[in-house]
């Protein structure tokens, strides 16, 4: 059975959706829930001021063995302080934000591609003089909109400076399903040493479609949030792409997390419920529509067979189904079957 790991970064990624914002104590709260998944790496957030090393400090107390990480950007003192909040845990791992597109290169660093060489060498070696003894990840920003050979470089100077955990990001969520499974596919094949991760981001609605893509090309570990949060319109969604490989053919049986469903569900609820908030109704799998119905003709199949309108029963992953009266509803239905769940 293939293995894929899961990389959570609701509390560093998902933080940064419009409205999403975790104070210390919420995010305490939702971690220590969080490490009673089988979940690779939980990425705490970034190390930028004494409110985040204080949560980085208490977050030592909560989280046993589990792999925590922590973005950084290619800056001498915040690789210093995110070392110094990372040496706090057993398991850890520095998140290098690096350069995977032309866009980024000249028109955010502004910078040529020897400079960012020279930045990304000097940042490494930061990093070993600090005497970081965790993992380090390198993850290429806007890798879907740069160029092979720029991306190319960047894969083997990494590898040739020892890096061996690299993510592409689709960060503007530009690539669809048959492009994300050429991109990795491309670059799997190409460095066999490396241990590539994909991140999705959410603009076009694409990202739990090109985290399977993904999947299926051979990466190791995909990134997600509950609830696919995150800026703009979010990230791939966790509970959704736990759906898919649980629940879908091609990947039932035959792929693995070490996490169930229902689990993730029930992970999600405690998330909305800390940070007093609904899903949207129409969200797949924990929106309050999804197992709902008012049509009289799906009313009447799901009480002869449920399997008829449902494609994961909600009662295996905690939920309910319910049944909404208005004019499309069936009388007849609703007058004979009083134990189905009404609203």
């Amino acid at each position: 059975m293939k293995t894929i790991r899961i990389f959570d970064t609701t509390l560093r990624d998902g933080e940064q959706g419009i409205g999403y914002l975790l104070n210390n104590q919420q995010k305490l709260s939702v971690l220590e829930r969080l490490t009673k998944l089988d979940v690779a790496v939980i990425e705490l957030g970034m190390v930028t001021d004494q409110e985040s090393q204080d949560l980085f400090e208490e977050a030592a107390l909560v989280v046993g063995d589990k792999n925590i990480a922590a973005l950084c950007r290619l800056n001498d003192v915040e690789i210093q302080n995110t070392v110094k909040a990372l040496k706090r845990f057993k398991h850890a791992t520095i998140n290098l934000l690096c350069v995977g597109s032309e866009i980024h290169l000249n028109k955010k660093m502004q910078m040529s591609s020897e400079d960012i060489y020279a930045l990304l060498e000097r940042s490494l070696a930061r990093i070993r003089e600090a005497e970081f003894h965790g993992k380090i990840y390198a993850i290429l920003e806007d890798s879907s909109r740069g160029s092979e050979t720029l991306l190319h470089q960047q894969i083997q100077f990494l590898i040739n400076n020892g890096v061996r955990d690299i993510c592409l990001a689709d960060t503007v969520g530009a690539m669809a399903p048959a492009r994300s499974y050429h991109f990795f596919s491309t670059f799997i094949s190409a460095y066999p040493e490396v241990r590539f991760s994909a991140h999705f981001h959410n603009d076009l609605g694409l990202a739990v479609a090109n985290t399977i893509s993904a999947i299926d090309a051979g990466v190791y570990e995909v990134q997600v949030t509950l609830g696919g949060i995150g800026e703009r319109c979010g990230n791939a969604s966790f509970e959704e792409v736990m759906a898919v490989l649980s629940h879908c053919d091609g990947y039932k049986g035959k792929v693995s997390t070490g996490i169930t469903l229902k689990d993730v569900v029930g992970m999600c609820q405690f998330f909305y419920t800390t940070i007093d908030k609904e899903p949207n109704a129409n969200k797949p799998i924990i929106g309050s529509n999804a197992f709902s119905t008012c049509a009289g003709i799906h009313q009447s199949a799901i009480v002869k067979d449920p399997e008829t309108y449902e494609f994961i029963n909600p009662n295996s992953i905690g939920l309910q189904r319910n049944f909404h009266i208005n004019r499309l509803s069936s009388s007849k239905v609703m007058a004979r079957y009083e134990h189905i769940n009404y609203k």
